[in-house]
């Protein structure tokens, strides 16, 4: 974990600047990188009364770790194939254990969701 806490201070300065650093705050730090990442691949999703932000990869594998340090994973299965989820609040990260195949698989997607309301709905 130190080490990891290393790489954000290094990564986003900003965070670390004079202060010790927390669990929460290299959470945000990672959420902070994810919808970077999702804004720049233009992995916006309307969600009606919320826009999901999704980002995938490594950025989405250092959140799901990092969220393991308090939130267990709940082990689901769908259509798609058999996950680990660890949700926060309306958000979610997901590691993909398996496909829809039942074969193993090893991929990570984290769903941010921005609540707008009714504000911008269509």
């Amino acid at each position: 974990m130190k080490k990891l806490a290393l790489i954000i201070c290094l990564a986003v300065p900003s965070v670390c600047a004079g202060a010790e650093v927390g669990w929460k705050d290299l959470v945000v730090a990672s959420m902070s990188d994810c919808l970077k990442e999702a804004m720049a691949a233009a992995a916006l999703e309307d969600g009606g009364d919320a826009i999901i932000l999704a980002c995938r990869g490594d950025k989405a594998r250092i959140l799901f770790n990092m969220l393991g340090e308090k939130i267990h994973a709940e082990l689901v299965q769908d259509k798609n194939g058999k996950f680990e989820n660890r949700p926060f609040g309306n958000n979610t990260c997901y590691h993909r254990i398996e496909d829809a195949g039942g074969k193993p698989s090893n991929e990570f997607r984290c769903d941010l969701v921005l609540v707008t309301g009714e504000a911008l709905k269509d």
